[in-house]
């Protein structure tokens, strides 16, 4: 993700409440759950989840035979997925090879109990497509990282440091959840029109960084 929106920004181009299993969640009893490790964790963002990479795991999830519901925890360290009711062993063997392949591997014993257990807490699991509010939540913290590259370099008014994360924010909450439509604009357009040239080049320079947070950043 980070080579990518460098890669976007370098070039000059620019392109949230927690989810609730409790609410959303068909009514499901512990053996029709499986829960998987997963490697989901945003690089940008390594307190939440990433969700723009679990939401096609997710999504084609639902599309399997067998699979009720797929749901992401919070943190990105755990899937779950509700099975119908007639799901068979062999088609839930089947699911569970095919996500073994992209390191996403099933729990059992005391390990799979916790997580059913949290699972069904109905706390902080995002379901299918809920993921884009974990994708506006990185698009925040990515966006406050920023302004505060940019104040460390060049003094900001705190007018325009909040004008400028929200306008980072939306603009990489869009792109991470794919409703970008401005692939022309540079950071230039973006932020020309309440910025001065000392505070763009700063924001560039911030940009050209990275997403990441760097050493004694978070």
């Amino acid at each position: 993700m980070q080579t990518q929106l460098v890669a976007v920004f370098v070039g000059g181009l620019l392109y949230v409440p927690l989810g609730s299993a409790a609410e959303n969640k068909s009514a499901a009893t512990p053996d029709r759950i499986s829960v998987f490790k997963a490697p989901l964790v945003c690089p940008a963002a390594p307190q939440i989840g990433c969700g723009s990479a679990s939401k096609p795991i997710l999504l084609d999830l639902e599309r399997r035979p067998g699979v009720l519901e797929a749901w992401l925890n919070r943190a990105g360290t755990r899937i779950a997925v509700v099975w119908k009711p007639d799901a068979d062993a062999a088609t839930r063997s089947k699911v569970a090879a095919d996500l073994k392949e992209d390191r996403v591997i099933e729990l059992d014993g005391k390990p799979r109990e916790e997580a059913v257990t949290d699972f069904l807490s109905g706390k902080g699991w995002y379901h299918g497509a809920e993921v884009d509010r974990l994708s506006g939540e990185e698009a925040a913290i990515i966006a406050a990282r920023l302004v505060r590259r940019v104040q460390a370099k060049t003094p900001l008014a705190q007018d325009k440091a909040e004008r400028l994360e929200r306008t980072l924010t939306d603009a990489f909450r869009k792109n991470f959840i794919g409703e970008n439509h401005d692939e022309g604009m540079s950071v230039r357009q973006l932020a020309g029109d309440f910025l001065d040239e000392r505070q763009i080049a700063a924001l560039k320079e911030a940009i050209e960084a990275g997403v990441r947070p760097l050493p004694n950043e978070k």
